[in-house]
């Protein structure tokens, strides 16, 4: 793992207001206890922990957190949320930071794969047909067209093969609850018009 440089630096940078302004998380408040990180199931895959991407947003180091895959990799578990004593939710910056670089074009190709599947689930709660929708995935469906679109069709099959045989990867998808019937598109929709106020 990387270090962030410690330096101190007055003021809030306009990166840190920034992100902080649209995650609705006091970034200032971290002091690197090193907690959220502590905690993380994925921070063997980061290049970065989670308290260094907050200092790096502290520093105003935009660049350095766009090309990070932190971002890309949280799961949004919320470990990271329980253990901060600041109660900074990490996983919301990490969301922040994910739609900043889509919309600053900013996404190293290393992670084009990661944003793929990303856009990917999403459609699916959405109600794109062949891979799920109205809030239920579709495991065999969402795996089955990231496949296409990566041209990795065999790769992960004997995983594909044993989730399967555990009832985990249902060839058929879910029936979504009548009941449920576009209550997942509202939300989307109640999204789109907030992001756009």
């Amino acid at each position: 793992m990387s270090t962030v440089n410690q330096s101190a630096k007055t003021g809030k940078t306009s990166f840190c207001r920034e992100i902080e302004g649209k995650s609705h998380q006091n970034i200032q408040a971290c002091y690197q206890c090193m907690k959220c990180a502590g905690g993380c199931p994925l921070n063997f895959a980061m290049d970065h922990n989670n308290y260094e991407i907050l200092r790096m947003i502290q520093l105003g180091e935009k660049d350095k957190v766009y090309k990070s895959n932190t971002p890309w990799l949280c799961v949004g578990c919320k470990t990271c949320a329980v253990r901060c004593p600041n109660g900074i939710d990490t996983s919301k910056v990490m969301d922040t930071i994910k739609m900043e670089t889509i919309a600053e074009d900013k996404i190293p190709a290393s992670h084009f794969n990661i944003k793929l599947f990303y856009e990917l689930f999403l459609d699916s709660m959405k109600g794109f047909p062949v891979i799920g929708g109205e809030g239920r995935g579709y495991e065999a469906g969402l795996m089955g067209l990231y496949k296409f679109c990566t041209g990795t069709f065999l790769a992960d099959m004997d995983l594909a093969l044993k989730m399967g045989m555990r009832n985990k990867m249902p060839i058929l998808p879910h029936n979504a609850l009548k009941r449920r019937k576009g209550e997942i598109k509202k939300i989307f929709q109640r999204a789109k018009e907030k992001k756009a106020r």
